[in-house]
């Protein structure tokens, strides 16, 4: 006498798990893009908190931008990072720790510390000589590419 078994046979076995492989195949790529996208979108967030910080030190500063990180107001001798959200630069979230923001007296140089996500704050004048009243802020994505977004106050 022959007992049944029930069960999955091979090639059935086999079939869901080429179907499971297509699946993982479509959707790992496209996991990674929305991925990257968003750490790229986080950048330019932190893009901006570095850009409402020159601002807010320049309104306690006389309209004048720090010259570069030990740069102190003239209302109470904060510092730049002093004025930061937490007392810190955001995180980076290519290396998940603090950002390192890279300063510079020439506009449009990009961040060479921090290349996976970095963000560069170069201050200068439009008199030499004169008040630091010009910057622009420029950013990188995980790859070291320069962002498209570049925030001027020119």
């Amino acid at each position: 006498m022959r007992s049944e078994t029930r069960g999955f046979t091979l090639i059935e076995l086999l079939i869901v798990v080429s179907i499971l492989g297509i699946l993982v195949a479509i959707a790992l790529p496209n996991y990674m893009a929305v991925s990257r996208r968003a750490k790229v979108a986080h950048v330019k967030t932190s893009m901006h908190t570095v850009q409402v910080t020159v601002e807010d030190f320049s309104a306690r500063n006389n309209g004048q931008y720090p010259q570069n990180a030990a740069s102190t107001t003239a209302d109470g001798g904060l510092t730049f990072a002093n004025l930061l959200p937490g007392g810190q630069m955001p995180r980076n979230p290519f290396t998940n720790v603090a950002t390192n923001l890279d300063w510079s007296n020439v506009l449009g140089t990009l961040p060479v510390t921090d290349p996976a996500g970095g963000i560069a704050l170069n201050i200068s004048q439009t008199v030499p000589g004169g008040t630091y009243d010009v910057y622009d802020i420029l950013a990188t994505d995980g790859l070291a590419n320069p962002l498209s977004l570049v925030i001027s106050n020119q």
